[in-house]
């Protein structure tokens, strides 16, 4: 009995021991059941909040994308109207009224860039570059509302056409500027006067280059300096103000000497223009070389180890090579004034190497007339033809010769005949004899013979052969007809 009672007992301490696994496995499975359901509550939740993100993100970006292609549906169409907006104004529906609105915007710009070089009391003053810079600038806007743009490139094209073809505004204005103020130089200088201090003060107060060349070109033209002389268009183009006011530094010393002697009669006036064109003629000029800003471009980049930007380029090129330089080899002359005493010694030379002149031309027309007469007879049909031209020339000149020679003898001579004819000749000589005749004060008869008319001459035949004779002279000024046509007048030196 003892041993049933202790099996029992031993059966239910195992069917107890089971059951308390069995409870501690069941509630070990609750705890992990209630915790997987806790986390996969919390990941479903994490889930469905990043969900719910990334679709409020897909909606908002397509919301952006739509508002996006609506202002680029907007832009484009505004684009494309201020498209039709420059056409309309200035582009491509009608050329020529294209560039009619453009040579019209010219004339505007122009008449409002205008400035006066001259104030109220008449001294000179400076172009104002800013003042130019916002009348343009006022300008463009007002083109901007009139056609009525309203998109950031269209107004940069615009912006980059109205520069472009509003560019030589500010030239024409400048040389505008710069005759005006060339025409009181020119009184001043004629009427005896220093080009005056005004004129440095205008220069130095304007600081934009083009227009400091322009008014230096305008006061060495003032100066005496013909507008063609191709050296001052040269010097203009080597953008270098230095050089222009270096040329016009030494022409105004010279002029202020003659000033202060109180020459400043025509003659002496004349002499010093004729001196200024030489003196300007004989400067030495170094153009500009672009090449050296690529010299300098490849060295810095040679020590820098890079390329240069292009904006570093273009202020190196900007500032490298642009200028030019000129050298002066020569200085204007100033004749001193001719004794007085001493011109009635000049003015018998003068005459009595005219009349000589005229005695000599006599004899070569006679040995002429000879010649010419045989070659009229015997020469081919072309000499022939040649002959009676020479004929009739010499027939005319030798009456001419004859009249003034026969005036100039007796008691009481008259010499403007023969001075007449060779006085451009004659009178070239004694000059170069003495330089200061240049600017003495000539009896009238001499003044006149001075510049007397050419000898006029048919043609190049005729021409050749009067040279041959010796009847025509180096120094004689000659106005002949060239095989093709065209008339000629200089002086014969020679060749």
């Amino acid at each position: 009995m003892a041993g049933f009672y202790a099996g029992q007992m031993a059966r239910e301490d195992r069917l107890r021991a089971r059951k308390n696994l069995l409870e501690d496995r069941k509630a070990d499975e609750d705890k992990w059941n209630a915790r997987f359901k806790l986390e996969n509550e919390q990941a479903n939740a994490t889930w469905l909040e990043r969900n719910k993100i990334t679709n409020q993100q897909a909606i908002a970006a397509a919301e952006k994308a739509a508002a996006g292609a609506a202002a680029v549906r907007e832009e484009s169409r505004a684009f494309e109207l201020d498209v039709l907006a420059l056409k309309r104004a200035y582009e491509l529906d009608d050329r020529d009224a294209a560039q009619q609105w453009w040579k019209d915007q010219q004339v505007i710009l122009n008449k409002q860039a205008e400035q006066k070089a001259v104030n109220a009391e008449g001294r000179l003053q400076a172009w104002d570059q800013k003042k130019f810079e916002r009348d343009r600038a006022a300008r463009q806007e007002d083109l901007r509302s009139e056609i009525g743009l309203r998109t950031s490139a269209a107004n940069s094209q615009f912006d980059y056409q109205y520069n472009v073809k509003t560019e030589a505004s500010k030239a024409a204005a400048i040389a505008a500027h710069a005759n005006e103020m060339q025409k009181l130089l020119f009184e001043r200088v004629m009427d005896g006067k220093v080009v005056g201090a005004d004129f440095t003060a205008a220069v130095g107060g304007s600081g934009d280059p083009m227009a400091q060349i322009a008014q230096y070109s305008a006061a060495i033209t003032a100066s005496g300096v013909e507008k063609d002389n191709p050296v001052l268009a040269k010097l203009a183009g080597l953008n270098n103000p230095a050089v222009m006011k270096s040329t016009f530094e030494t022409l105004q010393k010279y002029h202020t000497k003659i000033v202060e002697s109180g020459r400043t009669d025509v003659n002496a006036l004349d002499m010093f223009r004729s001196g200024a064109n030489d003196f300007l003629s004989a400067i030495e000029i170094t153009s500009p070389d672009p090449a050296q800003a690529d010299k300098v471009i490849a060295n810095m980049e040679t020590a820098l180890g890079k390329s240069l930007d292009d904006l570093t380029k273009s202020i190196i090129k900007s500032s490298v090579g642009t200028t030019g330089s000129a050298l002066a080899v020569t200085e204007p002359v100033v004749i001193e004034p001719l004794d007085t005493s001493k011109m009635g010694d000049w003015t018998k030379i003068i005459t009595q190497n005219a009349v000589a002149r005229g005695r000599s031309e006599q004899n070569s027309i006679s040995k002429a007339l000879t010649s010419v007469n045989e070659m009229s007879k015997t020469g081919t049909p072309e000499q022939q033809a040649v002959a009676k031209e020479l004929m009739d020339w010499l027939g005319a000149r030798s009456l001419a010769v004859k009249e003034a020679l026969d005036s100039a003898r007796g008691d009481n001579p008259d010499y403007y005949g023969v001075t007449s004819l060779y006085g451009n000749n004659v009178i070239g000589e004694a000059m170069e004899a003495e330089p200061k005749l240049r600017t003495a004060v000539l009896p009238d008869y001499l003044k006149e013979a001075k510049d007397a008319e050419p000898i006029v001459v048919p043609n190049v035949s005729v021409l050749r052969s009067l040279i041959e004779y010796g009847i025509i002279k180096v120094g004689d000024v000659v106005t002949y007809t060239r095989d093709d046509g065209r008339t000629v007048t200089g002086p014969y030196k020679g060749k």
